[in-house]
């Protein structure tokens, strides 16, 4: 299957949606992750851990944002739109099944 308006097949749309979405979300939640170790409210390990489910969740959001929004061909506009609500409803999906850890009130024992 092919984007509908750019002729560029669903799979690469897929892999380079999934590749920037993983980068960017991976760069937020490291920097969320580094101020709650700092903070000793989660050890390093959890920070890794957290970080690389974030990094997935948002390769996978995008990866689907990106796809549905290239094959439903609506413009600049209407594409942005379809990728933004797409990939935050495949985002909250992800979130909701993905447990991560959540940040303590107390400083985390070393």
């Amino acid at each position: 299957m092919k984007g509908h308006v750019t002729g560029i097949p669903a799979g690469r749309i897929a892999i380079g949606g999934a590749v920037a979405g993983a980068v960017i979300g991976g760069a937020v939640s490291a920097a969320k992750q580094a101020k709650s170790v700092k903070e000793n409210k989660i050890t390093k390990e959890e920070a890794v851990a957290n970080t690389a489910k974030d990094a997935a969740g948002a390769g996978v959001a995008t990866a689907a944002g990106m796809v549905l929004a290239g094959g439903l061909g609506m413009g600049l506009v209407g594409s942005i739109l379809v990728m933004t609500a797409a990939s935050a409803g495949v985002k909250y999906l992800w979130d909701s099944s993905v447990k991560t850890t959540e940040p303590k009130c107390e400083p985390a024992k070393k």
